[in-house]
C-alpha cells in the first residue's frame, strides 16, 4: 500500500502543499483500494469468478471476488479521478494506473 501511495502522491508533486494536505486522506483510500485490488486479482487469477459445476455446466455458482471486484473498481475510479480534478487538470488517464482494472 505505501509503494501505491507514493505513486498516486508523485504524480502530484507540483501541486499546492495545502491543497495535498487536504486530500492525503483520499490518497491514502485510494492506495488502500488499489492493494485490496491488487489482492483480490490475485484471487480471481487463482479461483476463477464463477464455480461451474464440472458434471452439469448449466450449474454455476458465482463466487464472492466476482462481485466485489466491481465494487472496488468503482471506489478507485471515483476516488482517483476526484483526486484528479482536485490536484491538477494536466493528468492524463494513462497515469492513473487503470489500465490493469479497466
Amino acid at each position: 500500500m505505501e509503494k501505491e501511495y507514493e505513486r498516486i502522491k508523485a504524480l502530484f508533486k507540483d501541486v499546492d502543499e495545502k491543497q495535498l494536505q487536504l486530500v492525503d486522506g483520499a490518497i491514502i483510500e485510494a492506495a488502500r483500494i488499489r492493494a485490496e485490488l491488487d489482492r483480490l486479482h490475485e484471487i480471481a487469477k487463482v479461483t476463477g469468478l464463477i464455480k461451474v459445476d464440472p458434471n452439469n455446466p448449466t450449474r454455476q455458482k458465482v463466487l464472492p471476488v466476482s462481485k466485489e471486484l466491481p465494487k472496488l473498481r468503482a471506489s478507485y475510479t471515483n476516488i482517483i479521478f476526484k483526486l484528479a480534478r482536485i490536484l491538477g487538470a494536466g493528468i492524463n488517464e494513462e497515469d492513473l494506473g487503470l489500465d490493469d482494472y479497466i
